[in-house]
């Protein structure tokens, strides 16, 4: 396997995708002239980003269907069901509020040693921070455990700078179309990990009903799951992915003729000469703070705190009791569900994205997904209003059918993630600087992901507490917000365009 020190090679056997295409940075002008349409996408390389990705979503949402159900068991609530939203809060954010200290100095640090070595340490944290999880059984354990993870995880910016690294301005959209599918599958295995296989020992008994480590820890089982997929992602980064930031080539001549060992033979049958380019030091961070990164960071981090607050408002709507306004679902219902909703957006993402994107533009898409969640917003207070008044245990007819109908829109909701990663990557003034600026960029969301939930559950507590508009204050205020995001997208370029060589 070549060190990550080996200059940039053609081999004359090799296909496109394995060789040349997978540098398109390096050789955008080289493939504009060989491919006349979209260069087509390294695609060994996004499998590799794909699944570090969705190790990394697994973590963030696998204790969602049990969190309220962990916080009663341990009685960190002090047995009042309406004041478990304020510790769910706090529990989903933690990791985020570390995140946010951490998150530039890894992107910062990536562009000067790479992005691998960086990569493998935020994989050797997702190990160790859910498996601490598991083993925590107070409100400070449970919360230390998340900010660790945070504290040594920056892969979610990093990857966004890697795939800006390995593509161009014709497949950068494809490219990033597939971050919120992977999403979404991971939106189905987190619940479907979490709300299966938690209290093992009561719900397999014949698997697991002599274990006395699982009746003692009963969440412990699926934090030792989700731990598996960064596992698997460690050896896919020594064995697969390659290194983007620390080693350039360039296309030297296409005609020039040179010895074997550094040229390469092109689709087109031209010679493709390739040599090692001098490393460039990254630029001061002064350089970042232009316009047009400032306007990517502000929609990018509104977009993931209304991303953040919808996403933790619903499975903590879905299990809240039917008389403080919820649907009273158990934490295996919910899981059920999640994982169904994620399969069905996966699929709406892989199919409609392109299109969308295509007819709508990144901005119009962009607008289009922020509008779509203040829709979501509104049923949420019809479905509590109904469930109220729902006699029997089970849910109406009527109840499911609004509630899929609201459930239907949720894809649209999350095509806004790739719109933002494309703004913010572009955004980005040399490209020996998208590891910084995409840093800069997860510093702000990851507050807005750590403010989300907490400003969420705590809204949500007042509200059904206090009985503020019925108990529906926390929707109206999300409702606002939305609006006021909108009007943020006033300040985006209306052109997108790549970082230069720089």
């Amino acid at each position: 396997m070549p060190s990550e020190r080996t200059p940039l090679l053609v081999d004359p056997a090799s296909t496109p995708n394995d060789s040349v295409l997978e540098r398109a940075p390096e050789l955008e002008a080289v493939k504009t002239s060989i491919y006349p349409g979209p260069t087509p996408l390294p695609k060994r390389q996004l499998l590799c980003i794909s699944f570090i990705q969705l190790g990394e979503f697994i973590s963030w949402t696998f204790f969602y269907p049990y969190i309220n159900e962990m916080i009663m068991v341990y009685d960190i609530s002090g047995g009042d069901p309406t004041k478990v939203g304020y510790y769910a809060g706090l529990v989903a954010s933690a990791s985020f509020i570390a995140d946010c200290v951490s998150v530039f100095l890894w992107g910062r640090l990536s562009d000067y040693i790479g992005r691998r070595p960086v990569i493998i340490i935020g994989l050797v944290a997702l190990i160790l921070g859910p498996i601490a999880f598991g083993f925590s059984q107070t409100l400070a354990t449970l919360v230390l455990s998340r900010l660790l993870t945070g504290a040594f995880c920056g892969n979610i910016g990093i990857l966004k700078a890697l795939i800006a690294d390995i593509t161009d301005e014709s497949n950068r959209a494809k490219a990033f179309s597939y971050t919120p599918a992977v999403m979404s599958l991971a939106l189905v295995i987190a619940p479907l990990i979490g709300g299966n296989l938690s209290r093992p020992v009561e719900r397999f008994p014949l698997f697991f009903g002599k274990s006395d480590l699982l009746r003692v820890y009963p969440y412990l089982l699926p934090s030792v799951a989700v731990a598996v997929f960064p596992g698997i992602g460690i050896v896919m980064v020594l064995l697969v992915l390659r290194e983007s930031s620390s080693e350039r080539s360039h296309p030297k001549s296409l005609d020039s003729p040179t010895s074997s060992s550094n040229q390469g033979i092109s689709p087109t049958g031209s010679e493709i000469t390739l040599v090692p380019e001098v490393k460039k030091t990254p630029p001061p961070l002064t350089s970042l703070f232009t316009p047009q990164v400032r306007a990517a960071v502000f929609n990018y981090a509104a977009y993931c705190f209304l991303a953040f607050v919808i996403a933790f408002l619903l499975p903590l709507f879905m299990s809240t009791p039917t008389q403080y306004g919820g649907l009273g679902l158990s934490p295996h219902d919910i899981g059920t569900l999640l994982g169904v909703l994620g399969i069905y957006t996966g699929a709406v993402q892989i199919v409609f994205f392109m299109p969308l994107h295509r007819r709508l533009g990144n901005n119009g898409l962009f607008r289009l997904s922020i509008a779509t969640k203040a829709v979501v917003c509104i049923f949420w207070p019809i479905l509590g209003l109904l469930a109220k008044h729902t006699k029997s245990d089970k849910l109406s007819g009527a109840l499911i059918a609004l509630l899929l109908l609201q459930l239907l829109f949720l894809p649209i909701t999350r095509m806004g993630l790739s719109c933002s990663s494309i703004f913010l990557t572009s955004a980005a003034p040399s490209r020996t600087s998208v590891g910084a600026t995409v840093g800069l960029g997860q510093i702000f969301a990851s507050v807005s992901r750590f403010l989300g939930p907490a400003i969420g559950a705590a809204l949500f507590a007042v509200s059904i507490e206090k009985n503020i508009l019925g108990g529906n204050l926390v929707y109206v205020v999300l409702i606002g917000l939305i609006f006021v995001s909108l009007i943020g997208t006033a300040t985006l370029p209306r052109v997108v365009k790549s970082a230069n060589e720089n």
